[in-house]
């Protein structure tokens, strides 16, 4: 890919980073090679700074790595950069031009390493907001890229056992309703476990059908017990459509093999159709609402023989974004079939996604509110009636990208799971959060 810097974001922006980067007091030459660069008199400006060289060092590196890399002279910008970054290396200006001439010599990977650097010492708003979106640039135009993150997860109910003391079933002898007291087989276990994740992505060349990519996802939590531990492995193959004047079509097939308690639980198969429209808003264009339409189909098989196919389809609608907030709704449906009686049922599920806006603060807060309905389509033999379960679940995401450690950044989840069934075995709650490290990008 060919990197250009746009004029605004150098002339402005990187110039401004680097102007406040300054040290030494403006002597007439050091004051001649700034307007240089704002006047894009770039030989001017290297003139100028080989005769600094002497009394301001830094300043001098500074005006030359930058001057070089709008001259497209990359392997001097990074000379001049590393000797900048030498000279301040608790600085995050010549980690810039040093990504910026990296990049520009066919290093994207060095490049990015210098930015996620840059981003951990960066002490100014806008210099971090450039900083994120030359990640981002680089980031998609890699083939293969690389995600990941890791912490602990604590759980009020790792193993998600009811908290029913309770159970109404059929009496086999007499076939009448009895309650009796009741006391699941597992008890409830709380604790803290590792949670780790990491993907590989490769995106293969864009063609005139559109861009196709293929990822392989692995995630695990494991727990001091082992039995507890839990982990799934992925892959997927995703075909972007090329956009049509309002919309975007993705198909998706995957792959999962998902483990619990050290023993193979299930393998599904997916594939999925989706597309995306934009809405806009013709007294003003610029503002876009979007809605994502979705129909999927899974087989899923199991060592048990609870196998299953599951039909589903879901709907979201998202807002334009104000000054203060987001906000996104989803609709879903699904339908599982199974010979197993106590997998088959449908699901209904509504839930509300919302981002308040923070005008004077770096955090980042999503919550989501869900609500779903679930019954079951066969009697299963020892209970009353058919199961409804009626699931209550709230997230939230607290995250602050102002921090990061070489393109990490810290993250905070909550959520509470409050699971209603008429069979009171099937009756659960739950507080579950996860503290760590995440991808900031």
């Amino acid at each position: 890919m060919t990197f250009s810097i746009p004029r605004r974001c150098c002339v402005v922006t990187i110039f401004a980073t680097v102007v406040c980067m300054l040290s030494s007091p403006l002597l007439a030459d050091l004051t001649t090679a700034r307007i240089a660069l704002q006047t894009r008199q770039f030989e001017l400006a290297l003139a100028q700074a080989e005769d600094l060289a002497a009394t301001h060092p830094f300043d001098s590196a500074m005006i030359a790595a930058r001057a070089h890399v709008e001259l497209r002279q990359f392997q001097d910008a990074r000379t001049a950069a590393t000797r900048a970054q030498r000279l301040a290396p608790k600085l995050a200006g010549p980690r810039i031009l040093k990504a910026l001439a990296l990049h520009g010599l066919g290093q994207p990977r060095r490049a990015m390493f210098h930015l996620r650097r840059a981003l951990d010492l960066s002490t100014e708003r806008n210099e971090r907001l450039m900083v994120t979106r030359l990640l981002q640039q680089i980031q998609a135009g890699l083939a293969v890229k690389i995600s990941g993150g890791l912490g602990i997860a604590p759980s009020s109910n790792i193993n998600k056992i009811s908290y029913s003391t309770t159970h109404t079933s059929i009496n086999p002898l007499t076939g009448t309703l009895q309650t009796i007291p009741w006391t699941a087989s597992e008890p409830q276990r709380s604790g803290s476990g590792l949670r780790l994740w990491s993907g590989l992505s490769y995106t293969l060349p864009k063609t005139q059908f559109g861009t196709q990519s293929t990822s392989l996802n692995l995630s695990a939590d494991v727990y001091n017990e082992p039995r507890f531990n839990r982990s799934s492995l992925s892959f997927n193959h995703r075909l972007t459509l090329t956009p049509a004047a309002q919309h975007q079509t993705t198909l998706t097939q995957a792959f999962t093999a998902v483990h619990q308690f050290n023993a193979l639980e299930s393998r599904i198969f997916s594939s999925t159709w989706s597309r995306r429209y934009a809405l806009r808003d013709p007294q003003n264009p610029r503002q876009a609402a979007l809605r994502d339409w979705t129909i999927g189909a899974d087989i899923i098989t199991r060592p048990d023989g609870k196998d299953s196919r599951v039909l589903k389809t879901s709907l979201r609608h998202y807002w334009p974004a104000s000054a203060s907030h987001q906000f996104n709704l989803g609709l879903g449906y699904t339908n599982r079939f199974s010979d197993a009686v106590d997998v088959g049922n449908q699901e209904l599920k509504i839930d509300l996604g919302w981002r308040p806006i923070f005008q004077a603060s770096p955090y980042i807060l999503n919550v989501n509110v869900s609500l779903s309905y679930a019954k079951w389509k066969e009697l299963e033999i020892t209970f009353p009636e058919k199961r409804r379960v009626h699931e209550r679940k709230i997230s939230l995401n607290l995250s602050n990208p102002n921090v990061s450690y070489f393109g990490l950044t810290p993250s905070l989840n909550y959520t509470f799971l409050d699971r209603d069934a008429n069979i009171e075995m099937f009756r659960v709650r739950s507080h579950d959060m996860f503290i760590g490290l995440t991808n900031a990008f």
